[in-house]
C-alpha cells in the first residue's frame, strides 16, 4: 500500500517513522540475532532496500531526460539507505541545462528526482547560452532555443559584464523604438551594439547610464525613419557623437 510522502528538505530521506525506528535499531538487532545464530539476511534485506523505481521529473523543454538519467545512473546501485543524496544530487546538476535539482528517497523502494531547467536570455559568441543571473552554461546537445536571442561578447570571465550592460542598453533604446540584438564589449573597453535594421553604436561603457539615453533621443530625432541608413554612430565624443551614413564616407556631426 502507498503512503503519502510528507514534505521534506532536499537531501533528506522520505520515511514512515517505523522504517526510521528500524534503521535506527538495525545494528543492534543485528548484533544480537548473529549472536543468537539467526539468520541475518532478513533484516539486511530490511536496511538496504534495493531501488527499484526511480522517478525524474520536471520540464523537459530545454534539458535532456535520458541525459539526467545517463548522469544519476551510476550512483543507484547501493541500495535506498545507501544512496549518497548529495552526490546524486550534483550528478543531476551537472547534465546539460539543469539549474537545480532536488533528490528524495521515497520508502520502500523508489528515488524521485526533480529539475529545474536554466533559461537562455542570450547567446554567447565563443559558444553556449547565458542565463537571467549572467551564468554561462552549455545547452542538452549542443544546441540553443530556436527562437532568436541576443548575441554577446566579451573577455572571458566577463558574462554577467556585458549582461548588465545588454540590459542598460535594452532599457534606454527600446522606447525609442531601437532593440539591440548584439552587444560586445572589447578587451580595451570600448562597447558596441547593433540594433535590430539599424546602425552599430560605439561608446564607453560607463557613459550607457549617464549619456546612451540622452544621445539616443537626438539620434532618434534627427534620423527619424532613416536610422536604417545609418551604419555607425560613435557616442564617444564629449559634446555630441559622429554618424556614419551606409553610401558614403562621410562622417555627419551632431550636438546632444
Amino acid at each position: 500500500m502507498s503512503m503519502q510522502t510528507p514534505e521534506t528538505v532536499p537531501g533528506e530521506p522520505v520515511l514512515p517513522r517505523p522504517v526510521h525506528r528500524v534503521r535506527r535499531a538495525a545494528p543492534a538487532l543485528l548484533a544480537v540475532m548473529v549472536a543468537l545464530g539467526v539468520a541475518v539476511p532478513i533484516v539486511a534485506s530490511v536496511v538496504t532496500f534495493p531501488v527499484r523505481s526511480v522517478l525524474i521529473g520536471g520540464e523537459f523543454a530545454r534539458v535532456s531526460k535520458a541525459g539526467v538519467e545517463r548522469a544519476v545512473a551510476p550512483l543507484l546501485g547501493s541500495g535506498l539507505f545507501g544512496i549518497d543524496v548529495e552526490a546524486l544530487r550534483r550528478a543531476a546538476l551537472a547534465a546539460p541545462g539543469v539549474r537545480e535539482a532536488t533528490v528524495r528517497r521515497v520508502w520502500p523502494d523508489r528515488v524521485e528526482i526533480f529539475v529545474i531547467e536554466r533559461v537562455a536570455i542570450a547567446r554567447w559568441a565563443s559558444g553556449g547560452l547565458i542565463e537571467v543571473d549572467g551564468t554561462h552554461f552549455l545547452p542538452a546537445g549542443g544546441a540553443g532555443p530556436a527562437d532568436p536571442l541576443p548575441l554577446l561578447t566579451g573577455p572571458e570571465g566577463s558574462h554577467q559584464r556585458v549582461l548588465d550592460l545588454h540590459v542598460a542598453l535594452e532599457r534606454v533604446l527600446s522606447p525609442l523604438g531601437m532593440t539591440p540584438v548584439a552587444t560586445e564589449l572589447t578587451a580595451r573597453g570600448v562597447l558596441y551594439a547593433t540594433l535590430d535594421h539599424g546602425p552599430r553604436l560605439v561608446m564607453r561603457p560607463e557613459a550607457v547610464a549617464a549619456s546612451a539615453a540622452t544621445y539616443a533621443k537626438v539620434l532618434a530625432k534627427v534620423l527619424a525613419g532613416r536610422l536604417d541608413e545609418v551604419e555607425r554612430v560613435d557616442f564617444r565624443y564629449p559634446t555630441g557623437f559622429a554618424v556614419r551614413m551606409r553610401q558614403g564616407d562621410a562622417a555627419a556631426e551632431a550636438q546632444s
